[in-house]
Formats: C-alpha cells, structure tokens, sequence
C-alpha cells in the first residue's frame, strides 16, 4: 500500500493514538502475532486509506504474512463475492474493514479461522479511547454480564419519548461454546466489543418510540434509511407495528419507508424481530444523524445510550434498526440500563476484572457523546 500521508490538524489524535489502535485490534483482538496468515479487506469509501495502510504495517510489523483486498461494496447476501470469500477460507485471520462483515454477523460461513470487523476505520475512531481500551476488558464485561441477563426470564425497555416495550425471553437453541467467546452472542468478533446479545421479540407488546430507521448492513438501498420529522410511538402487537401515533406527516414517512423497504425484499416491513443495546461506556458519535445517518448509527449503536431494534422480516437482524435513546432496561425484576448507563459497569467485580487489563476509571468512562 501506499505511503501515509502527514497527520493534519483536523485529526484529534496523533498517529501514534492509531497506531495503539491498530495493534489493540491486531494482538489483544485478533491474536496476530509472528507467522499469522492476515487478510485485510477493505472497502472504498468505508476505511481511511491512511488507516488501512497503518493496520496493514503493523500487522506486517508483528511478524505476519499480510494479504490486503479492496473490494467496493456488496448489495445483498445474494452478491457475495466470490474471490474474497476464498480468500478468508484460508487465512488464519481476517480482518474487515468492510461492510460485508455485516452479512457474515449472523450467519454460518465457510472456513476457521478468526474474523474480526472493524468499526473504527476512520483516523479519529481507530485513534480514540474506545480503540485504545483493551480490547479484552468488554470481554470480561461480556462475559460477567451475559450469564446474569440469560438468567432472566422477561424484559421491559422504556425511554424518555413514552417506550414501553415488554416481552418474555425466549429459550435460544443450546449451542456448544467456542474458544475465546467473546460473550456477545456473534459468530464473528467485533472490534471493540460494544453490544448485548440479541433477544429475540416476535411475542413482544407494548409502545415504541421511532425516530429513525437506520441500514442494519444486509442489503444496500437507493434510500438507505430515514429520520422523522417528528417522533411517531407505535403500537407492538405480538412482534408487530398495528398503529401509529404522531404527526401526520411522520405517520405518513415511516408507513412508507417500511412499505418500500418491505416490497424490495419481499418481507413485512412491520415485524420487530429482535433487539439489543449498546455496553460500551467509551463508544462516541464521531458524525450526526443529520450529517450521515448509516455512518452515525454505525458507529454509536455500541454506545449504553442506544438500544436498537430489528425491524422488517422474521429473520434477525431484519433489513433496518430503529435506534432508541437513553432507555432503561430492565431483565425481570432487575435494572441493567438506567436511562442510558449501564449500571452494571459499577460492580467492585466488574471493576477487579477490568483492572487486570487497565485502570477501571480510565476504561469504563462514560462517553455521553452521541451526536444527539
């Protein structure tokens, strides 16, 4: 790849902070080390040109055998493309900066080795505190907290907007646990680890407040997702929107969009399938809503303010997320979220588990930055 270019002065951090970065994700997240096969996919548009060549340098600097791809974007799990594919069959690692990741989150795929996908592909993510954090302290969070909400037989998610949102856990199907299971119910690793395991709603009831509807990253649209003019509180039937409250306009623009969406691919655009929220205390908002909605929720669903629902289809994670703010949510009798803190960060345990790693108050801030 080519040379790095000179920081600028727009950037926040220096290119030491990215380098940090990229060796937090390269050995505490993908345990690359000498000898490691790494393929490194990128995407035009999505990853920082700059930051695809540090990653790929300090990958070749821990002694890897590195293999880069740039391949453009990917319409649908129907277009998967072929030669990248093969590719990550064979490498011991592969690294994602690269929105096909969203496809493979979910779903089976051929080969063994580690995959991880990259959220931080910009200078001023790959270079920020929610980069540098050890990559194994939201793993040891994970895996505290997951066991203590799976232990809980119901939910119930309320927000300052009039969310009230409820429903019974539904029982997942026993699977046996990988190696280093990072404890956030994915079969592909996410850099940094930000966000709860899924929970499943199709017998779900209650009110939703809805201000966006934003790509979950399965299909690509000519209009990949909307903001109201004005909040709309739907009503959740059994897993389903059957009635809207709000302006008439914003009515009207949500009824369409999950209309059109639905008709593209051939799905009730009114299912909500699933949900979950955001654990990460230093995951930030580096754009708006109103400057990029995609890269905005991209980014901050990992953030404890944010919990996301999946929205049009049975399957998860449905073709889009409706982002809900500062929710409080509780697991049975138990709050776990109160208005967008994740109360659990406070534990003495959680705290000794982080402290192996780094100083507690330093990883678990609380970035409140959400760009809303």
């Amino acid at each position: 790849m080519g040379k790095v270019e000179p920081i600028s002065t727009q950037h926040r951090f220096s290119e030491e902070n990215v380098r940090a970065g990229a060796r937090n994700l390269l050995i505490n997240g993908a345990g690359v080390t000498t000898g490691t096969e790494v393929l490194i996919l990128n995407q035009p548009g999505l990853v920082e040109p700059a930051v695809a060549d540090i990653i790929e340098e300090e990958a070749r600097a821990l002694g890897a055998t590195v293999y880069v791809m740039w391949a453009g974007s990917v319409k649908g799990p129907e277009e998967l493309p072929g030669p990248a594919m093969a590719a990550m069959q064979n490498c011991e690692v592969t690294i994602f900066n690269h929105m096909l990741a969203g496809l493979l989150r979910l779903i089976p795929f051929d080969g063994t080795g580690l995959k991880l996908l990259n959220f931080c592909t910009t200078w001023d993510t790959l270079g920020s505190e929610f980069a540098r954090v050890h990559y194994r302290v939201m793993m040891e969070v994970m895996q505290y907290f997951g066991p203590k909400l799976a232990a809980e037989s119901s939910y119930r998610i309320t927000c300052p907007l009039g969310t009230d949102y409820y429903g019974d856990m539904e029982t997942p199907p026993a699977t046996a646990k990988k190696k280093g299971d990072t404890g956030d119910g994915f079969s592909l690793r996410t850099f940094p680890i930000s966000v709860s395991p899924p929970v499943m709603s199709m017998k779900a009831n209650g009110k939703l407040a809805i201000r966006w509807l934003t790509p979950a990253g399965i299909h690509e649209f000519d209009e990949p997702g909307i903001s109201l003019p004005s909040p709309v509180l739907a009503t959740i039937k059994d897993g389903r929107m059957v009635d809207f409250d709000g302006a008439d306009d914003a009515v009207a623009e949500l009824r369409r969009f999950l209309e059109k969406i639905g008709d593209l691919t051939d799905k009730d655009g009114y299912i909500i399938n699933s949900w979950h929220a955001g654990t990460n205390p230093r995951c930030f908002a580096h754009v708006t809503p109103e400057e990029n909605l995609d890269a905005w929720m991209y980014m901050i669903h990992g953030n404890p303010r944010i919990v996301h629902l999946h929205t049009v289809g049975t399957a998860p994670p449905g073709e889009m997320s409706i982002p809900i703010v500062d929710p409080t949510i509780r697991y049975g009798d138990k709050t776990f979220w109160n208005a967008g803190k994740l109360v659990i960060l406070d534990d003495p345990e959680v705290r000794e588990l982080v402290a192996k790693y780094q100083d507690p108050d330093e990883a678990l801030f609380v970035d409140d930055n959400i760009g809303v």
